[in-house]
Protein backbone atom coordinates (compact mmCIF):
# COMPACT_ATOMS: atom_id res chain seq x y z
CA UNK A 1 0.00 0.00 0.00
CA UNK A 2 1.82 3.24 -1.46
CA UNK A 3 -0.53 5.55 1.36
CA UNK A 4 1.04 3.09 3.98
CA UNK A 5 4.25 3.15 2.92
CA UNK A 6 4.46 6.89 2.03
CA UNK A 7 2.98 7.93 5.57
CA UNK A 8 5.50 5.17 7.29
CA UNK A 9 8.40 6.96 5.64
CA UNK A 10 7.33 10.31 6.66
CA UNK A 11 6.79 9.38 10.21
CA UNK A 12 10.25 7.91 9.94
CA UNK A 13 11.48 11.01 8.41
CA UNK A 14 15.51 11.29 9.18
CA UNK A 15 15.98 7.70 9.34
CA UNK A 16 18.94 6.86 6.60
CA UNK A 17 16.52 5.52 3.91
CA UNK A 18 14.32 8.10 3.88
CA UNK A 19 17.39 9.77 1.85
CA UNK A 20 18.26 9.83 -1.61
CA UNK A 21 22.14 8.86 -0.57
CA UNK A 22 23.03 8.78 -4.55
CA UNK A 23 21.90 12.30 -5.30
CA UNK A 24 23.48 13.81 -2.17
CA UNK A 25 26.97 11.38 -3.61
CA UNK A 26 26.64 13.20 -7.13
CA UNK A 27 26.34 16.77 -5.18
CA UNK A 28 29.48 15.99 -3.07
CA UNK A 29 31.11 15.02 -6.55
CA UNK A 30 30.66 18.19 -8.24
CA UNK A 31 31.32 20.43 -5.43
CA UNK A 32 34.55 18.50 -5.34
CA UNK A 33 35.06 18.63 -8.89
CA UNK A 34 35.07 15.00 -9.89
CA UNK A 35 35.37 14.38 -13.76
CA UNK A 36 32.30 11.77 -14.14
CA UNK A 37 30.12 14.22 -12.85
CA UNK A 38 30.82 17.14 -12.73
CA UNK A 39 31.68 18.20 -16.76
CA UNK A 40 28.76 19.42 -18.48
CA UNK A 41 28.27 19.62 -22.48
CA UNK A 42 30.31 22.39 -23.06
CA UNK A 43 33.38 19.86 -20.50
CA UNK A 44 33.47 23.19 -17.71
CA UNK A 45 33.29 22.22 -14.80
CA UNK A 46 29.84 23.82 -12.73
CA UNK A 47 31.51 26.77 -10.90
CA UNK A 48 27.87 26.80 -9.01
CA UNK A 49 26.51 23.86 -7.36
CA UNK A 50 22.72 23.85 -5.29
CA UNK A 51 22.30 21.63 -2.66
CA UNK A 52 18.93 21.05 -0.80
CA UNK A 53 18.84 21.51 2.62
CA UNK A 54 15.99 20.81 5.50
CA UNK A 55 13.70 23.13 6.52
CA UNK A 56 12.37 22.24 9.96
CA UNK A 57 9.64 24.39 10.04
CA UNK A 58 7.92 22.51 7.64
CA UNK A 59 9.17 19.00 8.10
CA UNK A 60 10.27 18.67 4.46
CA UNK A 61 13.79 19.53 2.29
CA UNK A 62 14.16 22.19 -0.12
CA UNK A 63 15.99 22.30 -3.48
CA UNK A 64 18.65 24.42 -4.07
CA UNK A 65 18.66 25.90 -0.55
CA UNK A 66 22.67 25.75 -0.53
CA UNK A 67 25.15 27.28 -2.82
CA UNK A 68 28.40 26.39 -3.29
CA UNK A 69 30.00 28.89 -5.50
CA UNK A 70 33.45 27.44 -6.50
CA UNK A 71 35.78 30.69 -7.16
CA UNK A 72 34.48 31.89 -4.01
CA UNK A 73 34.36 29.13 -1.95
CA UNK A 74 37.95 27.26 -0.72
CA UNK A 75 36.58 25.43 2.20
CA UNK A 76 33.69 23.54 2.52
CA UNK A 77 32.13 22.00 5.88
CA UNK A 78 29.52 19.15 5.22
CA UNK A 79 27.38 18.15 8.09
CA UNK A 80 25.51 15.37 8.66
CA UNK A 81 24.25 12.06 10.56
CA UNK A 82 24.42 9.63 7.69
CA UNK A 83 27.86 11.08 5.82
CA UNK A 84 29.88 7.55 7.52
CA UNK A 85 27.27 5.39 7.45
CA UNK A 86 27.52 1.90 5.79
CA UNK A 87 23.98 0.40 4.36
CA UNK A 88 24.30 -1.19 0.78
CA UNK A 89 20.54 -2.12 0.24
CA UNK A 90 20.13 1.99 0.53
CA UNK A 91 23.07 3.10 -1.40
CA UNK A 92 24.87 4.17 1.70
CA UNK A 93 28.72 3.33 1.00
CA UNK A 94 30.63 4.37 3.37
CA UNK A 95 34.20 4.38 1.22
CA UNK A 96 32.39 6.30 -1.77
CA UNK A 97 31.09 9.59 1.02
CA UNK A 98 34.92 8.95 2.64
CA UNK A 99 36.35 10.00 -1.06
CA UNK A 100 34.58 13.27 -0.90
CA UNK A 101 36.39 14.46 2.13
CA UNK A 102 39.75 15.14 3.19
CA UNK A 103 39.25 14.39 6.68
CA UNK A 104 36.11 13.52 9.10
CA UNK A 105 35.19 14.47 12.68
CA UNK A 106 32.52 12.99 14.69
CA UNK A 107 31.23 14.95 17.37
CA UNK A 108 30.36 12.69 20.53
CA UNK A 109 27.52 13.92 22.55
CA UNK A 110 25.41 12.14 25.39
CA UNK A 111 22.05 10.87 23.62
CA UNK A 112 19.78 11.25 26.18
CA UNK A 113 20.91 15.23 25.65
CA UNK A 114 20.23 15.13 22.21
CA UNK A 115 16.83 13.30 22.51
CA UNK A 116 15.60 16.05 24.99
CA UNK A 117 16.91 18.63 22.78
CA UNK A 118 15.19 17.10 19.67
CA UNK A 119 12.26 16.89 21.69
CA UNK A 120 11.94 21.14 21.90
CA UNK A 121 13.25 22.04 18.09
CA UNK A 122 10.78 19.66 16.34
CA UNK A 123 7.79 20.75 18.01
CA UNK A 124 7.38 22.87 15.21
CA UNK A 125 6.47 19.97 12.83
CA UNK A 126 3.10 20.31 11.80
CA UNK A 127 0.40 17.73 12.23
CA UNK A 128 2.00 15.91 15.56
CA UNK A 129 0.78 17.02 19.38
CA UNK A 130 4.11 17.59 21.40
CA UNK A 131 3.66 13.55 22.96
CA UNK A 132 3.34 12.48 19.18
CA UNK A 133 6.67 14.47 18.97
CA UNK A 134 8.33 13.10 21.88
CA UNK A 135 7.15 9.62 21.44
CA UNK A 136 8.65 10.03 17.90
CA UNK A 137 12.06 11.41 19.51
CA UNK A 138 12.25 8.05 21.74
CA UNK A 139 11.36 5.52 19.27
CA UNK A 140 12.35 6.67 15.32
CA UNK A 141 14.92 9.23 15.84
CA UNK A 142 16.71 7.43 18.72
CA UNK A 143 17.21 4.51 16.87
CA UNK A 144 18.76 6.85 14.17
CA UNK A 145 21.16 8.16 16.79
CA UNK A 146 21.93 4.24 17.73
CA UNK A 147 22.75 3.50 13.55
CA UNK A 148 24.71 6.94 13.82
CA UNK A 149 26.65 5.87 16.86
CA UNK A 150 27.56 3.01 15.06
CA UNK A 151 29.69 4.69 12.83
CA UNK A 152 32.39 7.15 15.21
CA UNK A 153 35.34 4.77 14.55
CA UNK A 154 35.26 5.56 10.82
CA UNK A 155 35.97 9.14 11.43
CA UNK A 156 39.35 10.35 11.58
CA UNK A 157 38.59 12.29 14.66
CA UNK A 158 36.07 11.73 17.93
CA UNK A 159 35.61 14.97 19.54
CA UNK A 160 33.48 15.69 22.43
CA UNK A 161 30.76 17.67 22.28
CA UNK A 162 31.76 21.30 23.75
CA UNK A 163 27.85 21.49 24.79
CA UNK A 164 28.38 18.24 26.37
CA UNK A 165 31.30 19.60 28.51
CA UNK A 166 29.30 22.61 29.57
CA UNK A 167 26.60 20.68 30.84
CA UNK A 168 28.52 18.52 32.90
Amino acid sequence: NNDLLSSSYVYRRGAPDTFDPTSLLNDLKLIRGVDDVTVNNNNNVNNIVYVPGFNHAIGDPERNQHTFIRDTHSIVLCEGLYLLHEDQDNNWNRKLFKEQFDFSIYINANLDDCINKLKIRNKCIPGYTEEEIDIRCDIVDRENALSVIKCKDSAEYVVDSVVSRLDD
